[in-house]
């Protein structure tokens, strides 16, 4: 397997408060990665997303049985609850980290199938010759208008409050996380990324760039350069996936 990662300012942010994680696993048939994006005052979001993957993190070391993949997904639910947890309580013994919280996204590959857990609006795709397919649901105010039939999609784009989400870690001691699970094609590519790269570039055109021939690290190196181009208004977080080890 091989993947790729990407975590970048933007042109607008003084502040990365965007985290990523890949694990180092490459000769295993386990892999997983993460994208938190962060948010709170001061620099209470870059530590909400930092904290929360290395939080899940040390749960997954301590607990994770390398023979046994058949529970990852009820794994990475007592992961993110245990991660949900400490943050939460960090936020409440340190006055500076009030209110801060962080979306997470994370993903393993195990042989053809691939298993998810989020919260938030990061989100999760999957490439493959059906073509770009979203995973997760956003966790948002106005996805939730949406859903409800209140406004189309088009106008979520530019609704005002399209920024403001309706989950996030750390902001409540429980937090429930969505999860998922998906058969993988043998050339699909998984994509985890922030919504500074969702909010800047449609669909389509991720489509386009992942559809070349070329490596995982261009087709990555593309999607940033392209957010960027767009206008680069938020913190732009990649992740590229694949089962293939060259990339």
């Amino acid at each position: 397997m091989g993947a790729v990662g990407r975590c970048d300012l933007g042109r607008l942010r003084q502040q990365n408060e965007d985290s990523i994680y890949i694990s180092e696993n490459p000769n295993t048939d386990f892999e997983y990665y993460i994208v938190a994006d962060g948010m709170g005052g001061h620099n209470a979001g870059e530590i909400a997303s930092r904290r929360s993957i290395e939080l899940f993190n040390e749960y997954i070391d301590k607990n994770f049985n390398t023979e046994d993949y058949d529970d990852i997904l009820d794994l990475f639910v007592s992961a993110l609850r245990y991660s949900n947890k400490a943050l939460y309580d960090m936020s409440l013994n340190d006055e500076s980290l009030n209110g801060m919280g962080t979306t997470f996204t994370a993903a393993a590959i195990c042989g053809r199938r691939l298993y998810g857990i989020h919260i938030g609006d990061s989100r999760l795709y999957v490439y493959d010759k059906k073509g770009l397919r979203q995973l997760t649901k956003d966790h948002s105010f106005v996805m939730e208008m949406v859903r409800r039939g209140q406004i189309t999609l088009d106008e979520a784009k530019n609704h005002p409050r399209k920024n403001v989400i309706t989950k996030a870690i750390g902001i409540e001691e429980n937090m429930p996380a969505d999860t998922i699970i998906c058969d993988l094609d043998e050339n699909g590519i998984v994509l985890l990324c922030s919504d500074g790269l969702v909010n800047m570039v449609e669909d389509k055109d991720i489509e386009k760039i992942l559809k070349k021939k070329t490596n995982l690290a261009d087709k990555a190196d593309m999607l940033v350069k392209l957010a960027n181009k767009n206008g680069g208004t938020d913190n732009i977080s990649v992740i590229l996936a694949d089962r293939r080890v060259d990339n």
